[in-house]
């Protein structure tokens, strides 16, 4: 109960607005990554289950094998889902450039942004459609930018692995991601921007885990 509130207040909370410069700003790009990928950019998830290739031929493999079985699939650091590259008719092989992946990824959050303001609800929306896994992806999400505000972490890709995530797929095929934590203390979200930071302060106490 405790944590279903918390992830209420969260979404009610805007971000500053965003001033001249457009585009989402570079700390929630960068925390958006590490929530999908840990910023590997070789990263592919195929119908739930995720691969963290050590080449891009070996992901290449694995691309050809989702479009062969007609699967959901996710690629790179921000881990564009197949139903983007259909809408825009974007390589998934171009995906595993970085540069390219940060580009689709920012465009896709800059559409949710425009539709939803700069709050944690577009940030959800980036993730799914679906107002319950949204707000859970954006906890999720701001825990890293949380991190990201507290020390500076090393930039170090996740391990070579498989791990079946058990995710939940929604109409467009995108993940929900399981598991929610929660960070105390007052974190400001500082925009590249000027403008006045927005401080999310949650409240103590709440579950560690998804139930």
């Amino acid at each position: 109960m405790k944590k279903a509130l918390i992830l209420a207040v969260l979404l009610c909370f805007p971000m500053s607005a965003l001033a001249a410069e457009p585009g989402p700003p570079a700390q929630l790009v960068k925390a958006v990554a590490r929530q999908e990928s840990g910023l590997n950019p070789l990263a592919v998830n195929i119908a739930g289950k995720s691969y963290y290739p050590t080449t891009r031929k070996e992901a290449e493999r694995l691309i050809r094998e989702a479009l062969a079985a007609g699967k959901s699939f996710d690629v790179g650091k921000m881990q564009i889902n197949n139903w983007w590259m259909k809408r825009f008719s974007i390589s998934p092989f171009s995906l595993l450039d970085p540069d390219v992946n940060e580009a689709w990824g920012k465009r896709i959050l800059a559409e949710e942004i425009a539709r939803n303001g700069l709050n944690w609800k577009a940030v959800g929306k980036y993730h799914s459609p679906d107002p319950e896994r949204g707000r859970q992806y954006a906890w999720l999400v701001y825990r890293h930018y949380a991190g990201q505000r507290a020390s500076k972490i090393k930039e170090v890709p996740r391990a070579v692995q498989e791990t079946n995530t058990k995710n939940i797929f929604d109409s467009r095929g995108i993940r929900a991601d399981q598991g929610i934590g929660q960070q105390s203390g007052p974190v400001p979200f500082h925009v590249q921007q000027k403008g006045v930071p927005w401080v999310f302060r949650p409240k103590s106490g709440a579950s560690g885990s998804a139930d």
